[in-house]
């Protein structure tokens, strides 16, 4: 006995003596979070470095090494290792197949409980059956939330300068989105560039960019009045897909210039969403195709599901200029709102929005008076 606790004292022999535990209990039946706790003890008593990342490496190593030995071919809790599973992989589609292969079920009756593992993960409400699709196909089922609260001490408005006067007509705040959906050559990127500069002395602004090159960003920011790299302070990135990977919390401007795509036009909802979510102080301007014509980018609706400023552009062929619209304004300052004006802007130079009359609802005959 003594020998042993001689031996626990030397961290290398302590290292092989966790990886048998652990294989012990994991084929024992124990679940991987209760192998990584008795590890978090013993690390403690020793007072050994750890991190929890190392824990949980040191469980899923054992464990891959079990599954590559032959799975856990005595007394296999197949209910706890399905249930692991599950909840290793977090979030997305789990279909039954790939769990036979992950766990290494290869015999009917192991597979026969991995069914009745699920069906009872199914029961419990862990797990809901999707129908459509390949069979055997379930989603875990997410009921973290996080509660919308009455702040004591608002945060307020995002302040933030946009053109043609919008920013005088609407509130908008953090984690908001919104949307620049436009036509061919409407001026989505004319109305973006000056959104950076208007903004770049106040803000972080971050500019992600699918289009441009050096030679066309150059040109466009000279005909803004920009002579040298000194006059840009805003960042200007290329960037043409998985923009939300370029997003964090901070107080900033994200503008999307834009985001593209090119079948399934229902998903570009997702996208917006996948954007939105990764927003905490900032706000995200996007710019979306749109057909000619038309009052809604490519999506339709679902362009439109969490943005709270919806505006249109649409080029004007026998006018020469653009029709801009406000489809939703969530947040007017006024009670009546501003959904459905509009007004005539000519691009000039590709770069600068020159308005050829103000905001107004032809409908009720009213016009926009900015106020003092």
């Amino acid at each position: 006995m003594r020998n042993v606790l001689d031996n626990l004292k030397s961290p290398d022999y302590r290292v092989l003596m966790y990886d048998d535990i652990v294989e012990m209990m994991l084929k024992g039946g124990a679940s991987l979070e209760l192998a990584q706790s008795m590890l978090l003890i013993t690390h403690e008593y020793y007072k050994d470095d750890y991190t929890d990342d190392f824990l949980e490496n040191q469980v899923l190593r054992v464990h891959e090494t079990i599954l590559e030995d032959g799975g856990y071919k005595q007394k296999r809790n197949i209910q706890q290792e399905v249930s692991d599973a599950v909840n290793f992989r977090g979030s997305g589609l789990i279909n039954i197949c790939d769990l036979y292969n992950d766990l290494k079920l290869t015999e009917p009756h192991e597979k026969s409980a991995c069914r009745m593992a699920m069906n009872r993960l199914s029961a419990r409400g862990t797990l809901e059956k999707v129908d459509g699709g390949k069979s055997g196909t379930y989603r875990l089922i997410n009921s973290n939330q996080e509660e919308t609260l009455f702040l004591t001490v608002p945060k307020g408005e995002f302040k933030i300068h946009l053109p043609l006067e919008l920013h005088t007509m609407c509130k908008i705040f953090p984690q908001n989105i919104v949307v620049v959906a436009g036509s061919k050559s409407a001026g989505k990127t004319a109305f973006l560039l000056n959104v950076a500069l208007d903004n770049q002395n106040k803000h972080k602004v971050i500019y992600l960019n699918s289009e441009m090159g050096d030679e066309e960003f150059t040109e466009r920011m000279i005909k803004l009045g920009c002579n040298s790299p000194e006059d840009i302070k805003f960042k200007c990135y290329r960037k043409a897909s998985d923009f939300q990977d370029s997003i964090n919390g901070d107080n900033a401007i994200y503008i999307i210039d834009f985001l593209e795509i090119h079948d399934k036009f229902y998903e570009i909802g997702k996208q917006i969403k996948l954007i939105h979510d990764k927003l905490k102080n900032g706000i995200a301007i996007i710019a979306i195709q749109m057909k000619g014509g038309e009052r809604l980018g490519r999506g339709g609706d679902f362009s439109k599901e969490v943005s709270r400023l919806y505006l249109s552009l649409d080029y004007q062929e026998e006018m020469r200029c653009t029709r801009f619209s406000i489809e939703e304004m969530k947040s007017p300052k006024t009670e009546a709102g501003y959904r459905g004006w509009h007004r005539y802007v000519k691009i000039v130079g590709g770069s600068r929005l020159s308005p050829n009359d103000k905001w107004n609802d032809y409908k009720e005959a009213k016009v926009y008076e900015k106020s003092s």
